[in-house]
């Protein structure tokens, strides 16, 4: 039996690598991987639609490193106003130290407010 490693690359490609070196078989199959936009249909053009919401839900860190990364580069900030979901606790810890508020996530099959 082998192990299908689906997490985007480069950080798939290393699990897969890992679980290799200790004798666990695996593939690396990445479904989606992140990179710096460069449709006509960027952030820039989105940004107005970032400040209207009143959810956002958080998949990946990924997303929020480029995310930020962008709206560092634009003085701007992640809206407060904001009512955040993240996937999973380390994207939400992960999310946590950008905009220093309270967030929710899926734990166990049950929501968690985290402070």
């Amino acid at each position: 039996m082998k192990i299908l490693v689906v997490r985007p690359s480069p950080s798939g490609e290393e699990l897969a690598k890992n679980l290799n070196k200790i004798g666990i078989p695996s593939w690396h199959f990445s479904l989606f991987d992140f990179y710096p936009s460069t449709s006509p249909i960027s952030l820039s053009k989105k940004i107005n639609e970032l400040y209207e919401s009143k959810i956002i839900v958080i998949f990946s860190k990924k997303s929020i490193f480029y995310t930020n990364l962008y709206l560092k580069n634009n003085n701007l900030k992640w809206p407060f106003h904001v009512k955040y979901y993240a996937i999973g606790k380390s994207t939400a810890f992960f999310l946590k130290k950008y905009i220093k508020k309270k967030l929710l996530f899926l734990q166990k099959k049950k929501t968690v407010k985290v402070y």
